[in-house]
């Protein structure tokens, strides 16, 4: 058999692959009743009513601003992910159901793949995850008739290969809606024609119902079954009659004009910016305490798919306590271990006089200070600065990169796919990164005291060092179960504010960039509270080298 023979073997079976799908699950019709929105003090949407027909591809029109995509992410479900400034009215129906969060597919315009894992991991996810019967082919099959390179890095994927890796594993989903968000935006003509084509080949391959939200009707419009206008003047969406179809600029670019008029300008900006992180902060404030008790419940692993849960775990896990983080606070324990030592020796007052006579109760003292204070405070606060960041970062990055919707839209809680292995991550790596440091600072602490009082010897440093924590026939130091506790709840708070830091409205990567600073404040304090209310709880009672 020849190589073209073979092509156009594949090229049938992949033919025959798809049209059982299509027959296995056609599309669906979309009907809109009394749906309003309104964004700020703007009404984009007055009492709409239409329907968008099962089987065909629809293109809603209107120039930016008008809030095409608000629309798009009404029908996909994700109303719950809107911001407070935005309130929406009526119902959205698909065939006859309300309309919700996995009932339809979505290829977001930055394509909000997970870059973690591989093509043919995003594909697997979705597969199993999907609502209904999911799609025959198998991953392979799909990347290979879209032409996604199986064996490269999602992160390394061109634009093109990107965009159609998105909407492989909407595909594979197997949705009876696909929702397209922008599909052409920032695409030169040519591109954007073949990803029109893509669309179409798509459409009539798999027997979807596709609606796109666009403001390039120029490349879509040859593929469009039918087109309606989203008018900001009269906060309509109406269907335009195909002989006026020619005639789409002439009715955007007034508009345009509606839409630059209508945004409200500020006259005190200054005010109203500091009349706004005002009142953001005391917001942020009940929330975050609100979140701490929301974050209980995230301990237990309610994963609808327990392979995706544990691969999320040990993501999370290895950003939290990866080697970096292993070497980052084991090296703060070697600060620690050697400035406490030295200093405490080096400044003792008339120590020619006094460290014959205290040696020892000093030796005590600097190994419970270390075990139950020094140490504890410094990894902390350490993991809340490094780890907490970490998190924060990747989450915001999930959230400006829409992949929190994108998994939304698949049926998924982020909530539980994310907020609960970052909890078990934190709970985990604070006492072990705790510990790692520990070990680092009584190391150096040892080698800075044989050093400076040669005389005494290794065997009288561990004995005084050791006093005031060890107990007969006990495996663990005195007060263990103190430090876990505290250490228990910093990893926790940490967890839950590095979260919900991440998972704040991202407008830009400046957003993301903010959050992490705020976790970094937030989580530091936190931790810093928890120690000074153990403090008093822990040793009140306590003296160094006694029961």
């Amino acid at each position: 058999m020849g190589p073209q023979q073979a092509m156009a073997k594949q090229e049938a079976m992949m033919s025959n692959q798809a049209a059982e799908a299509a027959a296995a699950n056609t599309g669906q019709a979309v009907s809109l009743n009394n749906v309003s929105v309104t964004a700020g003090k703007r009404q984009l949407l007055d009492d709409v009513s239409v329907e968008f027909a099962a089987n065909e591809i629809t293109l809603i029109v209107g120039p930016s601003g008008v809030g095409k995509s608000i629309l798009l992410r009404m029908i996909a479900g994700l109303t719950d992910t809107f911001e407070a400034a935005i309130r929406v009215q009526g119902e959205v129906l698909i065939a006859d159901r309300s309309a919700n969060a996995g009932d339809s597919g979505v290829v977001f315009q930055n394509f909000a793949l997970f870059d973690e894992m591989s093509p043919a991991e995003n594909l697997s996810f979705a597969k199993s995850n999907a609502a209904g019967e999911p799609l025959k082919q198998t991953s392979s099959q799909l990347l290979d008739q879209l032409r996604v390179p199986a064996n490269v890095p999602t992160s390394r994927l061109s634009g093109g290969q990107r965009q159609r890796l998105a909407l492989a594993r909407t595909l594979m989903f197997n949705p009876s809606v696909i929702l397209y968000d922008e599909p052409t935006s920032g695409l030169d003509p040519l591109t954007g024609k073949q990803v029109a084509q893509l669309i179409e080949q798509t459409h009539q391959q798999y027997g979807k119902t596709s609606i796109i939200v666009t403001h390039d009707y120029r490349s879509l419009m040859p593929i469009a079954d039918r087109v309606f206008l989203l008018n900001p003047e009269t906060q309509s969406l109406s269907e335009m009659p195909r002989d006026q179809w020619e005639h789409i600029e002439d009715a955007l670019q007034p508009m345009a004009t509606t839409v630059r008029k209508s945004e409200e300008v500020d006259e005190f900006p200054l005010l109203s910016g500091l009349q706004g992180r005002v009142t953001g902060f005391f917001v942020g404030t009940t929330q975050s305490f609100t979140a701490l008790i929301g974050g209980v419940p995230a301990l237990i692993p309610l994963w609808k798919n327990p392979r995706w849960g544990l691969r999320y775990f040990w993501h999370f896990l290895m950003l939290v306590m990866g080697p970096t983080a292993c070497l980052y606070l084991v090296a703060a324990g070697l600060i620690s271990g050697f400035v406490t030592t030295y200093f405490t020796f080096k400044f003792l007052p008339y120590s020619a006089y006094t460290e014959p006579l205290l040696v020892e109760d000093l030796l005590t003292a600097l190994g419970f200070a270390t075990y139950r204070i020094f140490v504890p405070v410094l990894a902390c606060v350490l993991i809340a600065a490094r780890c907490g960041a970490a998190v924060t970062a990747d989450i915001g990055g999930r959230q400006f990169g829409n992949q929190l919707d994108a998994m939304t839209t698949f049926g998924v809680s982020p909530k539980r796919y994310l907020l609960t292995p970052i909890i078990w991550s934190f709970l985990i790596c604070a006492p072990v990164l705790t510990f790692l440091s520990f070990l680092a600072a009584r190391l150096v602490s040892l080698i800075v005291f044989i050093f400076t009082h040669a005389d005494h010897g290794a065997s009288f440093w561990h004995y005084y060092f050791h006093r005031g924590l060890e107990e007969p026939e006990a495996f663990f130091f005195r007060g263990f179960g103190w430090l876990l506790a505290k250490l228990l709840c910093s990893g926790f708070g940490i967890a839950v504010i590095a979260y919900h830091g991440g998972m704040s409205p991202k407008q830009s990567s400046t957003d993301v960039s903010r959050s992490v600073t705020r976790t970094i404040l937030w989580a530091t304090l936190f931790v810093l509270l928890v120690h000074f209310v153990f403090a008093f709880l822990e040793f009140e009672n306590i003296v160094p080298g006694g029961k």
